[in-house]
């Protein structure tokens, strides 16, 4: 791909071994290149027209605060820490090197064996007491007010479960998730506000706080996840100093490998960057920033235990495909004890929790399934129905549209689709958000984890004309025992939904232009007018005057299944007396009756059965005059 060429110098990325580099087909001197912020809204080009940018905050939907900054936000933070006694250390460290110590609140999900490892929250409260006589009291930064027995207490929330529960890091990230939408639906937590993860052994540049929000400010996308393997804690400081070795150097996430699942790997470096780089969508465990929704939409999947690979491409694929966009920080404020954690035997215990091999092999057949890896599931309609579940994919791209961004081959497990890496200038991809605004949260059934906010609305990427648009109620989503597919049928199948995909792709690219908001505004209208809840909408429409509003993709497709051709995902494949997805605005589902006639049936089941047929003889004759003047223009048209 081209790399664009600013005319400031706004920093180098390191691609690789410059042999390595020259041999692929890359244009880089000494296996770097310089990093362009342009690339990512105008993919190289000089047309204006061609200049597409991420999605920035609205007023409509600040809830009431700024637009940049953290005035009248909270700071989230959320550490699993398993038997780790630097614990403590790293709340004192946030705390007192804090700009903003009170407006922060942490939860730590603590594995711990009770009878011999130290609670986090109290060793803290000594650690702060200690500091308190050393210094004399003072402020926060030097232990908190005097009289205050432990300062900032009470933001700190303990999740404690025995060591022995343990399940590992995606099974306690997804406890703390689980707390985060707790917090959110008692109003203790907002979607505006900013929510970070990261370890239980981590140290900080004196503000962190305030440079952690305005950097992720810098990024100019409201959808923006910082993430990356933080640098060691003998770099602490050096942001004060000119960097290191005279160069603001940081670990730059952009490559894989595929072991038993698909791994982070090969960590590059960037120097010097005027502003946080996007990514290829490779998101990094050790640190990630973003705005609370983000962590509402996309919980960390806590049915897969014992996981370790594959949990980090993972979380990154379904961020992306809510819509969501990995950046690489430019700077380092947040280090890792690296040495402290890794040394510790007790730190690393977690593989013998609370799990046993048919778990793992569940969890690996999720993630699998997700990601469309092989060792998934091979029902094509049970994989879908996994993939909308609340531990799912997101609908405003498209897993194809993520292979093709991350060149990452996931569905052959090969690093590359086209030998080249994507650690250089990328392009910002487009999507259509979601018309009820970024603050909006999907809701799932609390036992089955199946999306409730159904019909899929026009611009989600799982829009089915036939379920969500024209009879939408009328056909069942219900799972079918369709017949595994082969490789060959698969692939087949993803070609046509591909490019049935197309004009939402097209869609999104228009929106993103110059009046990007205006339009969108304009879609969410139209939208809320097909629904009813809107002036125009059905329910204000005379009888009559009803017609169906569908997008160009559903236009698209639905055209192109009446001339035989299967482009939207065979929902009904295998049910009792039906051969295919219904073409007309009814469907029936077959009855067993012991006796049959209309005649055994209650006189109002039988009043109804006539209302109905009447409604159908109505409804056919009536598509049959539009079929016939159809015809009529296009002889006339001839």
């Amino acid at each position: 791909m081209g790399e664009g060429k600013g005319k400031k110098k706004n920093g180098r990325i390191f691609l690789g071994n410059p042999v390595n580099l020259k041999r692929d087909g890359y244009d880089s001197e000494g296996g770097e290149v310089d990093y362009d912020p342009e690339f990512e809204c105008t993919g190289g080009s000089t047309d204006p027209t061609d200049r597409r940018c991420p999605y920035q905050l609205r007023s409509s939907d600040a809830m009431g605060l700024g637009l940049t900054g953290w005035e009248g936000r909270l700071l989230h933070m959320n550490m699993p820490s398993y038997r780790d006694p630097l614990c403590p250390r790293t709340l004192k460290n946030l705390f007192t090197k804090a700009k903003r110590p009170f407006d922060i609140r942490v939860r730590v999900l603590q594995q711990n064996v009770p009878s011999e490892d130290a609670p986090c929250l109290e060793e803290y409260c000594k650690m702060m007491a200690d500091l308190r006589r050393e210094t004399g009291g003072g402020d926060t930064s030097k232990g908190g007010p005097a009289g205050d027995e432990c300062p900032h207490r009470d933001q700190v929330f303990i999740h404690a479960i025995n060591a022995k529960d343990a399940a590992g890091p995606t099974y306690a990230r997804g406890l703390l998730g689980q707390d985060i939408h707790e917090a959110y639906e008692k109003n203790q937590l907002g979607p505006q506000d900013f929510c970070m993860s990261t370890d239980s052994h981590m140290d900080f540049e004196p503000h962190w706080d305030q440079a952690m929000v305005d950097m992720w400010d810098a990024a100019e996308n409201e959808y923006a996840v910082l993430s990356t393997y933080v640098a060691n804690i003998d770099q602490l400081g050096l942001n004060a100093n000119g960097g290191l070795n005279g160069k603001f150097e940081v670990p730059h996430l952009c490559m894989v490998i595929f072991t038993s699942q698909v791994r982070t790997h090969a960590t590059k470096c960037a120097r010097n960057l005027s502003r946080p780089k996007l990514t290829n969508a490779v998101w990094g465990a050790g640190l990630s920033f973003s705005k609370c929704h983000a962590e509402l939409k996309v919980p960390v999947d806590p049915h897969t235990p014992g996981v370790f690979d594959g949990e980090e491409f993972n979380r990154a694929a379904r961020f992306w495909t809510y819509g969501y966009d990995i950046y690489t920080p430019h700077r380092v404020y947040v280090l890792h004890d690296y040495p402290g954690s890794q040394h510790n035997p007790k730190t690393m215990g977690w593989g013998h929790g609370k799990f046993g091999p048919s778990e793992v092999k569940n969890a690996y057949y999720r993630l699998n399934t997700m990601l469309d890896i092989p060792g998934g599931e091979k029902n094509y309609d049970k994989g879908l129905a996994l993939k909308r579940s609340k531990y799912g994919l997101g609908d405003r791209r498209s897993l194809d549209q993520l292979i093709q961004f991350s060149g990452i081959d996931l569905r052959h497990k090969k690093v590359t689709i086209d030998g080249k890496n994507r650690c250089g200038n990328l392009q910002w991809v487009p999507f259509i958000e979601n018309p009820k605004g970024v603050n909006f949260i999907p809701k799932f059934d609390g036992a089955t984890e199946e999306p409730l906010d159904l019909p899929y609305e026009k611009t989600s990427v799982w829009y089915d004309p036939h379920v969500d648009g024209v009879g939408a109620g009328m056909v069942s989503r219900q799972q079918t025992e369709s017949k595994e597919e082969g490789p060959a049928e698969a692939e087949s199948r993803r070609a046509v939904e591909e490019a049935a995909h197309d004009a939402h792709r097209k869609e999104a690219e228009e929106l993103a232009g110059g009046s990007l908001h205006r339009e969108h505004e304009a879609l969410a209208a139209a939208l809320e007018a097909e629904d009813g809840s809107g002036p125009g909408g059905r329910e204000s429409r005379e009888e009559g005057g009803h017609h169906d509003r569908i997008s160009n993709a559903g236009a698209a497709a639905l055209e192109a299944e009446e001339g035989g051709v299967q482009v939207f995902p065979p929902l009904l494949r295998g049910a009792p007396g039906f051969g295919g997805i219904p073409k007309g605005r009814f469907f029936f589902s077959s009855v067993k009756m012991s006796k049959h006639g209309v005649e055994h049936l209650p006189v109002p089941v039988k009043l109804a059965v006539l209302a109905m047929v009447l409604g159908i003889c109505f409804a056919v004759i009536a598509s049959g005059g539009v079929k016939r003047k159809r015809r009529a223009n296009t002889k006339k048209s001839g």
